[in-house]
């Protein structure tokens, strides 16, 4: 018999390989007004302050160093500054916290754990496409997608194997294994549920929290492997743009590459939400010019050589938001107007200077949406406070028609403010 903690971890890892559908899905189709979609692009090491936050606050949005590739989406953004996580600390290791306000350790001690914006997001409108979230990674780094049972949601980190998932067709043989596959899981999730229930009296404090978790985890993973099966004989969405290809650079022609996928998979309405972590191990020293590794540029100080290589390396990514954002706003969208004004999205960091460690201040800007945009939200502390972050996803939430005033560690929303 497995060892139950190598059994829970092994469980924990793979629960989330098959994406949750629910019975909502099969009319997801059928939508006659533009559906509400969100994107979260998170970078490890966040952004440099000085070049990024504008100096003047409302509108008229200043266009700073880092801010001057998106001047095409000046009136379609926001720029917030003094916004924050509290309590959340760590420097790298709270940027996993980036979209949930809580870190890992803390989720015991919050009622929706440390489930992350992405993934309350599709609980409630996830079942109305065929893959109710997608995940995308480039340069590895954190964990920024999380669900309610405290799993890592894992990366598609080939923009090539990803396509092929979303839009390749699965003939004769392959369907028929995993229809086969699919059974087997039903059989396997029985006599698990039996033996969990059977050992569960017999185990300590640690190991029940442990098996709370698993229990979770597997009802995540009983949903997804039910509704699978009915999206077996499906077709799968049809893609109106080529397979993404990059070169053998790997760094911002795989970051562009990742974004393409995201654009035609929203075009195509295979999924309404998306994240996309951008990690410390994108090769950035295969930029011309740039001779250090991303975390030792990141760790500028007042290095000149190192600020000036660490600006063009947040500039290109600062234009790779620019070909996504111009990709959304050249697709047209259900009864008019473009995918943009319809998708919400959020770029930014758990890391607030990674220079210095912190996790305050943290860089976020949101595109797109239908918000009210153009101008810089600046957040001064009140009573020594700063202002949550996750005010700003509990407004998200309830533009996405997720009715909730309580996110994470908010305190409120900002809703005057955006809508």
């Amino acid at each position: 018999m497995m060892h139950r903690r190598h059994f829970l971890q092994t469980l924990g890892a793979t629960a989330l390989s098959f994406p949750w559908f629910s019975p909502l899905a099969l009319r997801g189709a059928e939508a006659k007004a533009a559906p509400r979609r969100l994107v979260c692009i998170g970078l490890d090491f966040g952004l440099r302050p000085e070049s990024f936050f504008p100096a003047s606050q409302g509108p008229g949005l200043e266009l700073t160093p880092l801010l001057k590739p998106l001047a095409h989406w000046r009136e379609k953004m926001t720029v917030f500054s003094q916004l924050d996580h509290p309590s959340v600390q760590g420097g790298h290791y709270g940027v996993h916290a980036f979209l949930s306000g809580v870190r890992r350790e803390q989720a015991g001690s919050f009622a929706d754990g440390c489930v992350s914006l992405d993934q309350l997001v599709e609980e409630h409108c996830g079942g109305l496409t065929r893959f109710p979230s997608l995940c995308f990674g480039v340069g590895g780094g954190d964990a920024i997608s999380w669900t309610r049972s405290g799993i890592a949601v894992p990366k598609l980190e080939d923009p090539g194997a990803a396509f092929d998932l979303l839009f390749k067709p699965q003939r004769g043989v392959a369907t028929a294994a995993k229809r086969a596959a699919l059974a087997e899981n039903e059989s396997v999730l029985s006599l698990i549920a039996r033996d969990a229930k059977r050992l569960a009296p017999q185990l300590d404090r640690w190991d029940r929290e442990k098996i709370d978790e698993f229990m979770g985890a597997m009802r995540d993973f009983e949903r997804a492997n039910a509704t699978n099966i009915a999206w077996l004989d499906k077709p799968l969405p049809v893609t109106a743009g080529p397979k993404p290809t990059w070169s053998n650079d790997g760094c911002m022609d795989k970051v562009r590459a990742n974004f393409d996928l995201a654009a035609l998979a929203l075009q195509a309405d295979a999924t309404r939400i998306i994240t996309l972590n951008i990690g410390g191990g994108l090769p950035v020293t295969k930029i011309a010019g740039i001779n250090r590794g991303y975390h030792d540029l990141s760790h500028s100080g007042q290095d000149t050589e190192k600020l000036r290589q660490l600006h063009v390396v947040e500039s290109a990514l600062m234009g790779e938001l620019d070909h996504f954002l111009g990709r959304l706003a050249a697709m047209k969208d259900i009864g008019g107007g473009s995918v943009l004004d319809h998708t919400a999205v959020v770029f930014g960091s758990g890391m607030g200077n990674a220079s210095s460690h912190a996790n305050t201040n943290l860089p976020v800007l949101l595109a797109g949406g239908g918000f009210r945009h153009g101008r810089h939200l600046f957040f001064p502390k009140q009573n020594r406070q700063q202002t949550p972050m996750c005010n700003l996803f509990v407004t998200l939430l309830q533009q996405m028609g997720v009715e909730r005033d309580r996110f994470g560690t908010s305190n409120g929303n900002l809703n005057q403010l955006l809508v």
